[in-house]
């Protein structure tokens, strides 16, 4: 019987090839996209659940008040581990680790670059990571102890035993290999090359030794015992704040919030976070898979409607087995089994183009997405449920519809089906024209605001400035030389050194004992730079004086600072009242005063409203040069600083532009709108081609009708019109549902920017204009076909 079964699907397949391509391929395009979707979702969910104790690892992030609200750092302080381990009886363990501001690994004439972090010696013991030579417990119980990644050991020493070979780190600092570790996995937020101790660095020993609680550059780790509250430890911590560090920031009224492990990743966009970190977005993770649902259903009501409209020619079939004995239940085994066979193949053209779409795929996201059959064993069970459950959302109504069928009624001839077909084949429609006319305006709105996000004005200059990275301290201290050097180029108009820039000021610092002040406290960002930052990105003063080297009191570190406007403002003072007041600043420097007011401009992405910025006359051992410079002989200016940069730093010569720093600021947007607009893509091709196969089959349908109207002198474009008006009319019905669908849900995106476009009438016109079009096209073409057609064809045929 099952074979029975299979011979007819297969031969109903023969028998109409454009229905069964039609079918095929709409079900495989959903199923395909459905696929590398639910790839990418499993991949970002599965996020450091590799760890043996994963459930219960936790890292610790900091609250602090500021003039929005609140401010979440997952930086700590040095203190903090060592705190909730001897405080807090539901912590069982706790590790620090930070990274590698400023790699560099070398082995004789070899170096590298790799970024690395810095941990205590209880990390390894916290997590698993798989150690495959050296002991785990005690690799890094000695200050000069190194462990490396295997990749990177490879990488330096080839197929030699790395065990115990001396590596350099940053130019000075010996260090043994001590432990070698696989890769860490793709799915591990911490991203790492190696492993030192954080003995070994100056930084951490001097923020133990003398300010334990100040200076958070690190992240810190714990794990809670079983069943632990974590809002009872929150708790115990705020009071064990109150009762020992009530002088520490008091006004802030800090607060140390419990993270779990397995949020990390999804999880962290409120949390001002370290570079090293590999971030992603809960939100867009549900809003991909909803969209690979959409496009699913799409392709299932693709097959609904063709079987739907196929039902009458095959109603005499099913009249037939109904005389022969054929019970109800046995033909609606037929017709699933015809929809299980049909998206089987449907199944396997998917795969087909999830392999071939992959690599394209693991691109766009910036992190490699595999698919394995072997290694992934809930892959074939989930595939083969989607087989079925595929199946029966595309084939229970065609099996029922057609299980009903009266023998009696249809051999007659009267193989007529019930009405309520075609309410459902026009819902069908609908729904498919709305959600693709959704997705064409949201496709839109998101270019729109991109476009909008790279032309707003920002309030500095972006074209044509150069950006090096600094990480070695004598290239800082040689700044001044090599900025005589390269000025002497024409092709270089200005140069500045900076602690940050523009696009990322991350620092954050309070402002406190201003005029009136009342012992109130105003959170800023800060950075520091040198005298010609202003002017290099063309960033304007608004009242007083920039820093200058005309004055002699203007000298590195020295206790003067530029505000911006939104300070003077959130001060109470206008630009120019704000000229030669003073305050104090929680850098450690005590007493600035202020000497000019600059522009408010944008120094992060416009997500945010425009913030409190402080700059001060500073400069790091570490930080960024910025040079304006001509368009002209562009690859012979940059080789020149690389000449210059060189012969005063072993360290690799690391330039970017400005603008590709700004593009950094938008890469998850700008990555969602490309991935948008492909679904979007998708999801019309199917609707279109859904909509091809529903037209051509009721022209044929209606062959005789046209060929009588020909004969009575209907034109050619009356019956195209005749043909194509009801289907129009389904295109018009889905824009107005699609239009407040739309606005909805891409207001609800907009509100992540705080500097956004309207959501103007004209952008869901062109969606509706753009997605009829298409329709009338798809419709066009068959009812053109039909109305050149000669009529005596189409009489004589019936």
């Amino acid at each position: 019987m099952i074979r029975n079964y299979i011979k007819i699907a297969l031969r109903n397949l023969r028998k109409n090839p454009v229905y069964s391509f039609i079918n095929i391929f709409g079900l495989a395009s959903g199923l395909a996209c459905f696929i590398l979707i639910l790839i990418f979702v499993q991949n970002e969910l599965s996020y450091d659940r590799f760890h043996k104790n994963s459930d219960q690892l936790y890292r610790v992030i900091q609250r602090r008040p500021d003039s929005k609200g609140a401010d979440h750092w997952a930086a700590t302080s040095p203190a903090l581990a060592s705190t909730l381990k001897k405080e807090l009886s539901e912590v069982t363990s706790a590790t620090s680790v930070f990274p590698t501001f400023n790699p560099l690994i070398s082995l004789g004439d070899k170096r590298f670059t790799e970024e690395g972090i810095l941990a205590d010696t209880n990390f390894l013991k916290i997590f698993t990571f798989p150690f495959l030579q050296g002991d785990a417990a005690t690799a890094l119980e000695s200050p000069n102890s190194i462990v490396l990644t295997a990749s990177f050991a490879r990488k330096i020493f080839g197929e030699q035993n790395p065990i115990g070979q001396t590596l350099i780190y940053q130019n000075q600092q010996p260090h043994i290999v001590t432990g070698i570790m696989a890769d860490v996995p793709e799915t591990s937020h911490l991203a790492f090359s190696y492993i030192l101790p954080a003995l070994s660095d100056q930084y951490y020993r001097d923020c133990i030794a003398r300010e334990p609680w100040y200076n958070n550059g690190l992240y810190t780790y714990v794990v809670l015992a079983s069943g632990a509250d974590t809002h009872r430890v929150e708790e115990k911590m705020r009071a064990y704040i109150d009762r020992n560090l009530a002088d520490w920031r008091p006004e802030d009224r800090m607060a140390f919030l419990f993270q779990p492990l397995r949020d990390i990743h999804l999880k962290s966009q409120h949390l001002k976070t370290f570079p090293f970190e590999k971030g992603g977005s809960q939100r867009y993770v549900y809003l991909f898979l909803a969209i690979g649902f959409i496009v699913l259903l799409l392709a299932c009501a693709n097959y609904t409607n063709i079987a739907v409209a196929r039902s009458i020619q095959r109603a005499q079939e099913v009249g037939v087995r109904k005389v022969a004995g054929a019970r109800r239940w046995q033909l609606m085994r037929q017709f699933l089994g015809e929809s299980v066979i049909m998206t089987l193949l449907a199944l396997l053209l998917a795969l087909a183009m999830v392999h071939l779409l992959l690599p394209s795929f693991s691109q766009l996201m910036e992190r490699p997405i595999h698919i394995d059959y072997l290694s992934n064993p809930m892959l074939l069970p989930a595939l083969l449920t989607l087989v079925v459950l595929v199946s029966l959302i595309s084939g229970s109504y065609p099996a029922l519809l057609m299980s009903r069928l009266k023998p009696v009624t249809i051999l007659k001839g009267k193989n007529t089906v019930p009405a309520s077909r075609f309410t459902l084949q026009r819902v069908l429609t609908v729904g498919q024209y709305a959600v693709s006319i959704a997705l064409l305006a949201g496709s839109f709105i998101i270019y729109r605001q991109m476009q909008f996000v790279q032309h707003k004005e920002l309030g500095y200059d972006r074209e044509h400035i150069l950006t090096i990275k600094v990480s070695d301290a004598n290239l800082s201290q040689r700044y001044s030389t090599i900025r005589e050097t390269l000025l002497h180029d024409p092709h270089v108009v200005a140069m500045s050194y900076s602690l940050y820039l523009p696009t990322d000021v991350i620092t954050s610092q309070s402002m406190s004992g201003w005029e009136g002040s009342d012992g109130k406290l105003l959170p800023t960002q800060t950075t520091g730079i040198d005298y010609d930052f202003l002017d290099v990105y063309g960033i304007p003063l608004v009242a007083g004086r920039g820093f200058s080297r005309q004055f002699g009191t203007d000298t590195l570190g020295a206790p003067i600072a530029l505000i911006n406007e939104s300070v003077a403002k959130a001060l109470g003072w206008t630009p120019k009242e704000a000229i030669g007041k003073e305050f104090n600043y929680s850098d450690g420097r005590g007493q600035r005063r202020i000497v000019g007011v600059v522009k408010d401009f944008h120094f992060n992405s416009i997500h945010q409203p425009l913030g409190l910025l402080v700059l001060t006359l500073d400069q790091g051992p570490s930080g960024y040069i910025s040079a304006k410079i001509r368009s002209e002989n562009l690859q012979e200016t940059i080789a020149k600083f690389e000449r210059v940069i060189r012969n005063v730093t072993p360290y690799p010569f690391d330039y970017q532009f400005i603008d590709d720093n700004f593009n950094k600021l938008y890469k998850n947007d700008i990555r969602l709108g490309e991935l948008f607009t492909s679904f979007t893509l998708l999801a019309v091709l199917i609707a279109s081609l859904g909509l091809f196969g529903l037209a051509a089959y009721s022209t044929q349908q209606r062959m005789k009708e046209i060929g009588i109207r020909k004969v009575l002198g209907a034109s050619i474009p009356g019956i195209v019109r005749l043909l194509s008006k009801d289907y129009i009319k389904l295109v018009l019905v889905g824009f107005i549902i699609a239009v407040p669908l739309a606005w909805y849900f891409m207001n609800r995106w907009l509100e992540n920017f705080a500097y956004r476009v309207d959501l103007d009438w004209w952008i869901f016109a062109l969606a509706g204009i753009f997605a009829l079009m298409i329709a009338l096209l798809t419709v066009a073409f068959q009812s053109l076909k039909a109305a050149w057609m000669n009529p005596t064809k189409s009489l004589r045929a019936e």
